[in-house]
C-alpha cells in the first residue's frame, strides 16, 4: 500500500492528528514537543490537507484544533492577534464547509423536484 493511500485511510488527517497531539502535550506540560507538533500540524495543513477541504469534512478539523492548541501551548504569552487570526481562519473553513453542504442540499432538492415533475 502506498504512503498516500495509507494517509487517506487514517480516521483523521495527519495535520489534525499532529495538532491534537500538540494539544495533549500542552496539557501535560511538554511545551517543546507540543510546539514541534503544532508546527508540523500547521505545515501539514497548508501543504496537504487544505487542498482536500472540499472532498471531505474531516479536513476542516485542523483549523479548530489549531485554535485550541495555540493558547494551551502559549499559556500566559498568548498573542491576541494570532488567536484572532486562527479563530477567523477556523470560521472561514466552517463557512466553506457549510456552503458546500447547502449547495449540495439545494442541488439534490431541485433534482428530486425535477424527477417528480417528469412523472406527472
Amino acid at each position: 500500500m502506498q504512503i498516500k493511500a495509507r494517509l487517506h485511510a487514517l480516521p483523521l488527517p495527519v495535520s489534525a492528528i499532529a495538532l491534537l497531539a500538540a494539544l495533549v502535550l500542552a496539557n501535560l506540560d511538554y511545551q517543546t514537543a507540543g510546539w514541534a507538533l503544532f508546527g508540523a500540524g500547521i505545515i501539514g495543513w497548508v501543504r496537504f490537507d487544505a487542498k482536500q477541504l472540499l472532498k471531505a469534512d474531516r479536513y476542516g478539523l485542523s483549523p479548530a484544533l489549531a485554535l485550541l492548541a495555540y493558547p494551551a501551548l502559549a499559556g500566559d504569552q498568548t498573542n491576541v492577534s494570532i488567536t484572532f487570526a486562527l479563530a477567523l481562519h477556523a470560521l472561514v473553513v466552517f463557512l466553506i464547509l457549510t456552503s458546500r453542504h447547502l449547495s449540495e442540499d439545494i442541488a439534490q432538492a431541485f433534482s428530486q423536484q425535477k424527477g417528480i415533475n417528469q412523472r406527472i
